[in-house]
C-alpha cells in the first residue's frame, strides 16, 4: 500500500498496528497539541456506525469536533474525512492539513507526519511488556542488518 513515510520502520509498526497507524498516530499527536486534549496515540481515528451516533465518537474524534469553528468542518464533514484514516487519500483530505496547520502553529514548528504507534501487545503467549514500537524497532534492525549484507555481495 503506498505511504508517505520517511523510513520503513514506520510500516513496519503499520505491520503490527495496521495500515496508516503511524501517520494516524501522528496525526492524533498532532489533534493533542492543536486541542489540548490528550488522546492516545494507537492510530485509531474513528469507531464504527453512523457519524451522528455519540456511541461510536471516538476520543480523537471528539477532540477534533472541539475544532469544528476554526476547521469551517460540521461533524458529519469532519467524521466523513477521519473515516479516511485507513486509506492513503486521508494525508489529502481538508482536515488532515487544517488540523496540521493549527498544530504546527501552536508548536511552533512542524510536527512529525509519522510516529510509532504507543500500543501494548496482548496475547497468552506474551509474557514481557511488548510494545508496537518494540516489534517495528526489531524488525528494523533486521532489515538493517539485511540491506548491509545485501550491499556487500
Amino acid at each position: 500500500y503506498p505511504t508517505s513515510y520517511p523510513k520503513p520502520l514506520f510500516r513496519f509498526a503499520d505491520f503490527n498496528a495496521g495500515h496508516y497507524a503511524s501517520r494516524n498516530a501522528a496525526f492524533q499527536n498532532a489533534v493533542a497539541v492543536a486541542t489540548g486534549v490528550g488522546l492516545d496515540l494507537d492510530g485509531d481515528l474513528v469507531r464504527g456506525g453512523k457519524a451522528g451516533d455519540k456511541e461510536t465518537v471516538s476520543a480523537t474524534e471528539a477532540a477534533v469536533r472541539k475544532l469544528a469553528g476554526g476547521l469551517g468542518m460540521s461533524n458529519e464533514q469532519i467524521h466523513r474525512e477521519l473515516a479516511l484514516g485507513r486509506r492513503h487519500a486521508f494525508e489529502r483530505s481538508a482536515l488532515y492539513a487544517r488540523v496540521y496547520e493549527i498544530a504546527d502553529r501552536r508548536n511552533g514548528k512542524p510536527l512529525p507526519r509519522a510516529t510509532l504507534p504507543r500500543i501494548r501487545l496482548h496475547s497468552p503467549k506474551i509474557t514481557r511488556k511488548l510494545t508496537t514500537e518494540w516489534f517495528a524497532t526489531r524488525v528494523d534492525g533486521r532489515y538493517r542488518t539485511c540491506m548491509t549484507r545485501a550491499k556487500k555481495r
